[in-house]
């Protein structure tokens, strides 16, 4: 038996619907995982450390406990440091958890994993 015309409309309405919700859970399941990444950032001496959340925001800094030895001026670029760091690193982790979500070569993760690069440059994490 062939399929009639309204019954190929049909079909072709229904695989549109599941690829929307497809990607409809996708984008809820990035947005959710991205919403609880945190990545950690360290000075070159490791006077400061700093962990960011999934847009870069600044969740933590921890300084070292003596560093009677170091300016203010010293500490205060150890801590911008470690932040660009941190930020940097997020790219990596934004670009791993939407190949996870999306698959390689996905069309949305190139696209805000650039946005990332874009604003925060791009580190690779050894430590993960």
């Amino acid at each position: 038996m062939t399929m009639s015309r309204l019954e190929a409309v049909l079909a072709t309405i229904d695989a549109q619907a599941d690829s929307a919700l497809t990607k409809l859970d996708q984008a809820q399941q990035f947005a959710t995982r991205s919403e609880h990444l945190s990545v950690e950032g360290a000075s070159n001496d490791e006077v400061a450390k700093v962990t960011v959340d999934g847009t870069g925001q600044i969740q933590a800094i921890v300084i070292e406990d003596d560093v009677r030895h170091l300016s203010g001026a010293q500490i205060a670029a150890d801590v911008l440091e470690a932040l660009g760091q941190a930020q940097r690193r997020l790219s990596y982790h934004v670009e791993q958890l939407g190949t996870e979500v999306y698959g390689a070569g996905s069309p949305s993760v190139q696209a805000f994993s650039q946005a990332y690069r874009d604003r925060y440059g791009y580190e690779e994490d050894e430590d993960k």
